[in-house]
């Protein structure tokens, strides 16, 4: 078999091994169909708006289409390189079977068939479409032969974006794979890169980014494409820099190849570095673990204090594990936005961060009690009070991590909102009732409806994480318990409710908060003592 041929089935099988994967996911399959539904009225709107753009340039109504051009093509490189090198980081750099793939085939081989296989799913669209904005183009300017040079200069910035966006993700997990000290600190950049995202999305000002990348890819060759997009059409369009466009572009598709190839060699041969559990960091790690347990023991029983120590342990070791914890998240995004964009913290964001915490309390260790011990569920269930330990452990877990964030929090932009001091006091009480009844509350929806398989929360990991029936169920049980005292804290309604009894503020929010205490307590109860009858009289099937 020749190489191009070894390309050529590597690419094939990787494709039909993807959709494969797809095929068996039908959610996942409906958000691709949903998601491709949506960008079509995106893509006709491109098409034409290029050629009205042809036509504004044929008739001379734009003053200076070199510029917008200029945009139209960094910005189209700038997507290109990102959205490659985001698939290169998630799939293509780490292949499946990688070792089993390098002793049939050689690097060059297996590199050259995964590049194939993600211009072909994704490059191909992109050309064709890029083919069709510039026949859209050239009927808009009536100038025919502008076609294939328009198309050139959008085929070329997308090729070279995504040969750039794969080899600088080669050129990171290279220097990752061999650097301790860079492998030590992967959770920390990645945690940054999320930080920095959601920023962005808070401020919607992708602009600062964007911005100083196009001034600074303007006077380079990846800018010159626009030159070459309008040569013959626009005046201002110079033919010396679209040919030295071209000529670059050429060079660079011819060194990419060993370039790319000597990455991938260095990243899949390398042994990785390894972590020395015995450091001194380690050390001081494990110290501070043990002074933790043994002053927890003082107030909780010890065997609960196991249960919650193996917790934070397992959550930092593998904190993707952990990832659906991020879905609460998303009650605060839209108020977190009001508060950047208008500089004042409103009557309500204090509210949503009481609600937000309650739910991340109860859900990042306690919501799946029996499916998170695993394989270890024999063991467990036939140990002494194993399921007061259990429940009583998972909940100290999520309680002692999230009540003292909440009521910082709380009380921090309750301060400087326009809510009064004692309605700060009484919000920072229930946020201290929730955060804490949290975790026995949905220690009862976990148990009774648990899961023990482990699902996929990235391409690389499995984890056992709680059902979606159950985390419907708590979120439910969440809201209503902590609807007394959000309705007695809000601006709106516990005025009015004030109004009809004649009474005043304070009062009101003392009655939600006593409202909400009771229902979480009771909840809780209930809920804990579910859990607890569960685990010490489960039987396996």
């Amino acid at each position: 078999m020749s190489r191009r041929s070894r390309v050529v089935a590597i690419a094939r099988t990787e494709l039909r091994r993807r959709w494969r994967t797809v095929r068996n996911q039908p959610v996942q399959l409906l958000a691709l169909a949903i998601a491709g539904l949506f960008f079509v009225p995106i893509a006709i709107a491109g098409l034409v708006g290029a050629f009205l753009f042809g036509s504004a340039i044929a008739d001379g109504s734009l003053g200076s289409p070199l510029r917008w051009t200029r945009s139209v093509v960094i910005y189209a490189w700038l997507f290109a390189a990102a959205f490659s090198g985001f698939r290169a980081y998630n799939t293509a750099s780490r292949p499946d079977c990688l070792d089993g793939l390098l002793t049939t085939v050689s690097h060059r081989d297996l590199l050259g068939g995964l590049v194939l296989a993600e211009l072909l799913l994704w490059g191909l669209p992109a050309a064709a479409y890029a083919l069709a904005l510039a026949a859209a183009f050239a009927v808009g300017g009536q100038l025919p032969l502008a076609a294939p040079v328009a198309a050139l200069a959008l085929v070329a910035p997308l090729v070279t974006g995504l040969l750039t966006g794969y080899g600088l993700v080669l050129c990171v997990r290279t220097v990752g794979a061999r650097s301790r000290r860079l492998a030590r600190l992967r959770t920390v950049f990645l945690a940054a890169l999320g930080l920095a995202y959601f920023g962005i999305l808070v401020t919607q000002n992708v602009a600062a980014i964007v911005e100083p990348l196009v001034w600074l890819l303007e006077p380079t060759p990846i800018g010159w494409y626009a030159d070459l997009a309008l040569v013959g059409t626009a005046d201002e369009a110079s033919i010396g820099r679209a040919a030295a466009a071209v000529v670059a572009s050429a060079a660079f598709l011819l060194a990419s190849g060993p370039v790319l190839a000597r990455l991938a060699a260095s990243l899949w041969y390398a042994d990785g570095v390894a972590h020395d559990r015995t450091d001194r960091n380690e050390g001081w790690a494990s110290a501070a673990a043990a002074i933790a347990t043994s002053r927890l023991a003082a107030i909780f029983p010890r065997s609960a204090v196991g249960v919650a120590t193996v917790d934070w342990k397992r959550a930092r070791r593998k904190p993707i594990a952990l990832s659906f914890v991020m879905y609460p998240f998303v009650l605060l995004v839209v108020p977190t936005m009001n508060v950047v964009q208008s500089g004042t913290v409103g009557s309500s964001f204090p509210l949503w961060i009481v609600l937000c915490g309650a739910w991340i309390s109860g859900t990042l260790f306690t919501l799946n009690v029996v499916g998170n011990e695993g394989a270890a569920l024999p063991v467990t269930v036939l140990s002494a009070n194993a399921g007061r330990a259990l429940v009583a452990g998972h909940a100290i877990a999520g309680a002692l991590v999230v009540t003292p964030i909440t009521v910082a929090a709380t009380v921090g932009f309750g301060l400087i909102s326009p809510h009064s001091a004692p309605a700060v006091a009484t919000l920072s009480a229930s946020a201290v009732v929730l955060t804490v009844c949290a975790g026995p509350i949905a220690t009862g929806v976990g148990a009774a409806v648990p899961r023990f398989e482990a699902v996929s929360v990235s391409r690389r990991t499995k984890a056992i994480v709680p059902s979606v029936t159950a985390f419907a169920v708590y979120s439910a049980t969440i809201a209503i318990v902590a609807a007394p005292t959000l309705v007695a804290h809000s601006s709106i309604v516990g005025h009015a409710i004030a109004s009809l009894l004649g009474t005043s503020r304070l009062v009101v929010a003392l009655i939600g908060v006593v409202g909400t205490t009771v229902l979480s307590v009771c909840a809780g109860l209930l809920s804990a003592r579910y859990a607890i009858r569960t685990v010490e009289t489960y039987r396996f099937e």
